[in-house]
């Protein structure tokens, strides 16, 4: 379905104060807590832009359901959502629980650890990766659900390695495993990955999410499958190893979006140097003009509480200042007690900080480079644009894209105005809805200049995004709409009905 602007106007988007106003965005990971149409429709509503679907829990069936609920509550408000669907790849993990509650492993117990998803309890676990006895010794660590238990491997026997609990606690089923130090040898999709990214080809998804990628190679293996299977969707890079560390500007240049993986960054890092990584991460995006997510426990104590932790409220503020393009919600709406009041809390926090003006990291200003001749002209434009907007009194910047290149190029200097992305494909404004500051609407082309122009100032207005009198910039192409990623025209208009 192709949505106009008068369909956008029906929308609660234009209502004062409305979440949508909001240049970062919201990613939120979908789960039991909104397996329900109507909690779904709750948290879309209360400033949701982009939904997740975790690979790594779940069934296909449950999946399909999500996507097309997402969609029908999408199509109804006159929303462009995106899905991401988060592949799991080689993600070691615990086997189910014997029973609904967490095992509780105390401090000095011993535990049989198996090298096959055996059944949990408090005396054995079982785990997702076959060659375990081969890489693990004695004294070798093992961590559990995100490093909050330690193991250490005491003996290896016949089919199992002994192992002394260092650091107890409760432990769900299918909880991340991490072994430190240890160069785990695998392909850059797993064969699940493959069968998940069929499953996205079916189901035309926006966005995959690829875990645990070593460098940018990944990315490229990744992208040339999807390719295969018919659908170009975006590649998310979500860098959590120390080698997708020490590959980041390659990765960075090469994927669609990152992902600032925080959750097993932390078990793989030094926690001590998590947030420095992240800043560092954000800093690479901003320069290349990739989006970047910020993602992990930024409300984590929302899970239980109806509110959060000023240190949580102080986190996602400066993953704003740092100049992420979005934040993320993982438990706190699959799984948490409060998942509406979540996105309320951190659509708001958004909000308080974009009130004092445009975020514009260090970064920001000092942008990669170009080295093709074309490609400088773009770039060019791109921090025109953003200086105009600065210096004369524009209202807003609406541009014509057929890709989603010129819009993002546009995002990527933050302009103090809003950015209206006017593009015909319907699946390339649901992507531009995770870019730092793009509103899309779907219209019509024509090859008439003038009735562009005039087409595309009208919708503007009726989506409520500008008004009859004010003055937009209009950053496309001359031919209009014909090559894509080529900018190469500014113009000033003033808007009218």
């Amino acid at each position: 379905m192709v949505y106009t602007a008068r369909d956008a106007a029906a929308s609660s988007i234009l209502a004062a104060g409305s979440p949508f106003r909001r240049q970062v965005k919201i990613v939120a990971t979908l789960g039991p807590s909104v397996s329900e149409v109507d909690n779904l429709a709750a948290i879309i509503d209360t400033g949701v832009d982009v939904a997740r679907v975790n690979c790594a829990h779940g069934t296909i069936e449950g999946r399909t359901r999500q996507i097309a609920m997402v969609r029908e509550i999408a199509e109804s408000r006159r929303r462009n959502i995106p899905i991401l669907l988060d592949l799991p790849g080689l993600k070691i993990r615990t086997g189910p629980l014997e029973g609904s509650e967490p095992a509780m492993l105390a401090r000095g117990t011993k535990v049989r650890v198996y090298s096959t998803p055996v059944i949990s309890t408090r005396e054995q676990l079982g785990v997702t990766y076959p060659d375990l006895l081969s890489v693990v010794q004695p004294e070798s660590r093992i961590l559990l659900a995100d490093g909050l238990i330690e193991l250490v491997v005491e003996s290896i026997e016949n089919d199992h390695v002994v192992c002394g609990v260092g650091r107890g606690g409760p432990l769900a089923g299918r909880q991340g495993v991490t072994l430190p130090n240890v160069r785990l040898q695998n392909a850059s999709l797993t064969e699940q990955d493959k069968i998940d990214i069929r499953f996205a080809a079916r189901q035309r998804v926006e966005y995959l999410g690829l875990s645990f990628i070593s460098s940018a190679d990944d990315i490229i293996v990744a992208r040339e499958y999807a390719r295969t299977l018919g659908i170009t969707p975006g590649i998310v890079a979500k860098i959590e190893r120390p080698a997708a560390i020490d590959d980041m500007d390659a990765i960075v240049r090469t994927a669609d979006a990152v992902m600032v993986a925080r959750g097993d960054m932390g078990v793989q890092l030094p926690l001590e140097r998590v947030p420095i990584v992240q800043k560092e991460i954000i800093a690479a995006c901003n320069r290349a003009g990739t989006p970047v997510i910020t993602a992990t426990q930024m409300l984590e104590s929302m899970i239980m509480q109806p509110v959060p932790t000023r240190a949580e409220t102080s986190d996602v503020a400066n993953a704003v200042l740092d100049g992420t393009d979005a934040v993320m919600l993982s438990a706190e709406t699959a799984t948490g007690r409060h998942p509406v009041a979540a996105v309320e809390m951190m659509s708001r926090i958004i909000h308080e900080v974009e009130r004092h003006g445009p975020i514009r990291s260090p970064a920001v200003s000092r942008t990669l480079p170009a080295t093709d001749p074309e490609q400088i002209i773009t770039d060019a434009l791109g921090r025109a644009a953003r200086e105009m907007t600065d210096a004369a009194p524009i209202d807003c910047i609406v541009v014509f894209t057929l890709s989603g290149a010129s819009a993002r190029l546009v995002a990527k200097f933050r302009p103090g105005v809003p950015v209206i992305a006017m593009t015909t494909d319907p699946y390339v404004a649901r992507k531009l809805s995770l870019v730092w500051g793009i509103r899309a609407l779907v219209f019509s082309m024509t090859d008439d200049i003038d009735e562009l122009f005039a087409t595309a100032s009208r919708q503007t207005i009726e989506a409520g995004y500008a008004n009859v009198g004010d003055e937009a910039l209009f950053v496309g192409s001359i031919p209009i709409y014909r090559v894509s990623g080529r900018t190469n025209l500014l113009h000033v208009r003033t808007l009218t009905d």
